[in-house]
């Protein structure tokens, strides 16, 4: 864990790297009084938190603020700053600030705020990396809601679906299904929105040109923060090809297609 002080007061820098040090004795606490110590510094791979001034001899916080997101999107920056109008508070925010601190009280607010900022880019960090092994994986996934809206899909599901993300996302989960399942999975959809796992079982989806395709699906509650169920996701599996088309087009359509005839 790195932490960047921009500070040009040294009896500021003294003080904020020392609260930094007593609350996180792991982190690597790096300062920078001048352009030379900051521009050097910004040729690290990366920092977690940056904390700054406003108001630097040398440079102001609002281009320390946009250096820092230029080079380190996904760092936190804290600004600590004895005065500063509503434009300067408006811009920074604009400019992706994580924090604005008013000296001297901020003094105080400081390490919750690093604390909070660093919470923060972890949850980013680990969101983005589910994100990667999600998309990743071979099986389809797609998210349905409790109103049967699909909310998120991975690589795999667009693929063998046949839809890009702004195509399905939004729309009802009806678009993937044959007409004489819709009632058979919506009963699945409310046992797994109840808590339920349900199984893998075998089941006919709907691609965007109107093809059939056999699957095995596994249909899991997704619980939020307050353990409630709110979502269910498929995990769904071909294990045949598509079986039938809407003849005479590949064109997608805007309502649940009609199921082809079997052949």
């Amino acid at each position: 864990m790195d932490l960047l002080v921009v500070e040009d007061n040294p009896t500021d820098r003294m003080l904020i790297q020392a609260r930094l040090r007593r609350a996180f004795p792991g982190a690597q606490i790096l300062a920078a009084d001048g352009p030379l110590q900051f521009n050097e510094h910004l040729r690290r791979d990366g920092c977690d938190v940056v904390i700054t001034d406003y108001w630097l001899g040398w440079i102001d916080g609002l281009s320390v603020l946009q250096r820092v997101r230029e080079r380190w999107p996904r760092s936190r920056v804290i600004m600590l700053t004895g005065n500063g109008g509503e434009e300067v508070v408006a811009s920074a925010f604009k400019n992706g600030l994580y924090r604005y601190l008013l000296k001297p009280e901020g003094f105080d607010e400081l390490v919750a705020a690093a604390a909070s900022a660093i919470e923060s880019k972890r949850r980013e960090e680990f969101q983005e990396l589910m994100a990667t092994i999600v998309n990743s994986l071979p099986d389809a996934i797609h998210s349905v809601d409790a109103a049967g809206i699909i909310t998120a899909t991975n690589a795999a599901a667009r693929q063998i679906y046949g839809y890009e993300d702004i195509e399905i996302v939004g729309r009802s989960s009806e678009i993937l299904l044959p007409a004489a399942r819709r009632d058979e999975i919506r009963r699945l959809y409310e046992r797994a929105l109840g808590g339920e796992v349900v199984p893998r079982f075998p089941t006919l989806q709907l691609r965007g040109d109107g093809a059939e395709i056999a699957v095995a699906m596994t249909i899991l509650p997704i619980r939020g923060v307050d353990g409630a169920v709110s979502h269910v996701a498929c995990i769904t599996t071909p294990i045949g090809k598509p079986i039938s088309e809407v003849s005479g087009s590949s064109t997608r359509q805007e309502g649940p297609p009609r199921p082809a005839a079997s052949t």
